[in-house]
């Protein structure tokens, strides 16, 4: 009789998940589902594609992107809108990246590779017959996303979904889920305080383009709350707030781990529209107010939760002073947004992921 041949989910399944550090969204959702993967008894490994495995110049991409998107942001928009109507990132990718992610591969071996990053996605395909995509912008998504042989994409709204399909994925290999965050943030909501309020501003990890003018307002302003500023890895922007006056009380932080704890303890935050930054906000019930925003994959996330009224939107000093003064003046407002933010929550996405990817094996 012959045998019937099972292929059956490994003992312990190795992941491999690939990120990079262009922004700190994709390294926070590489964490979240390496974390999750790890619960569910997945040996999940993170690598960024461009300094772990690429050769120069693609190892500069990092702080190409960080000073482009910042200190550019119209020559970066026209970069991110025009590989998006056309292009293949495989003419400058491939001489950059393919040895050293063949040679991550024959070492890792993985039974699956996530990817949480455009552009890369057509190499990874090539490399692994079982490559999950997870999309961690909220609208309007960029065409790279897309590659052939891709196993399967998580996409966050059905928005971003509609979009993979008329890049050419297949809709039966798209599920809607969410973006994936830390469990820190899924575990309970916003807490209330008592006395003054405290604003949280954020700039990204990289910095952002209008965020020293905005804070600057801001910070000679007479709203009555107490100021802190997370300036994430850029040092230099984070020297130059400290030396702006201000008659707001201010705290001036870096790029902090627990950024669940601090959501927590503030009353609204402030903040460029990263797709990650702004699920994280909704998970902890805290109101946003968006005062920046990287052009390209940020427009869709700020058309996105503004149709839906989770966050407000004040991209000039003037606005941004006036915004948070009417917020800090006004309890029901804040929670009407914090309502509608949480709408748009998916604590669980991460767990739900990760628990998809594995079935799927």
């Amino acid at each position: 009789m012959q045998r019937e041949l099972v292929r059956r989910l490994p003992i312990n399944p190795r992941a491999l998940i690939v990120y990079s550090r262009v922004g700190g969204g994709h390294v926070s959702a590489a964490r979240a589902l390496a974390d999750a993967l790890g619960e569910r008894g997945c040996e999940a490994r993170l690598v960024d594609a461009y300094v772990d495995c690429g050769r120069f110049p693609a190892t500069r991409f990092p702080s190409l992107y960080a000073r482009l998107s910042s200190r550019h942001p119209r020559l970066w928009s026209l970069i991110y809108d025009g590989t998006s109507r056309k292009g293949n990132p495989n003419v400058l990718l491939d001489p950059l990246l393919r040895s050293g992610l063949e040679r991550l591969m024959l070492r890792e071996r993985p039974d699956v590779v996530i990817s949480v990053l455009p552009a890369v996605n057509a190499l990874l395909a090539e490399m692994s017959a079982c490559l999950e995509v997870v999309l961690t912008d909220w609208h309007d998504v960029h065409r790279y996303w897309v590659a052939a042989g891709v196993r399967h994409y998580t996409a966050p709204t059905a928005s971003a979904r509609a979009d993979l399909i008329r890049f050419g994925a297949s809709a039966a290999d798209i599920d809607v889920v969410g973006i994936p965050v830390r469990r820190q943030f899924a575990n309970g909501g916003h807490r209330q305080h008592a006395g003054r309020l405290t604003v949280l501003a954020t700039v990204g990890a990289e910095g952002s383009p209008r965020a020293l003018r905005n804070l600057a307002a801001l910070g000679l302003s007479d709203v009555d709350a107490d100021l802190v500023i997370l300036c994430g890895r850029n040092q230099v922007l984070r020297r130059r707030i400290e030396h702006l006056p201000s008659r707001m009380p201010r705290q001036t932080l870096g790029f902090v781990e627990d950024m669940a704890a601090l959501m927590r303890s503030a009353d609204l935050l402030l903040t460029k529209a990263g797709g990650v930054t702004l699920a994280e906000a909704f998970c902890c019930g805290l109101p946003v107010v968006v005062h920046d925003l990287v052009p390209g994959q940020e427009f869709g996330n700020l058309e996105y939760v503004l149709a839906r009224g989770a966050a407000a939107y004040a991209p000039t000093p003037g606005a941004l002073v006036q915004t948070v003064a009417e917020l800090v003046g006004d309890s029901p407002r804040r929670e009407q947004l914090a309502e509608r933010g949480a709408r748009l929550a998916r604590p669980l996405a991460a767990a739900e992921i990760a628990a998809n990817v594995l079935a799927r094996l």
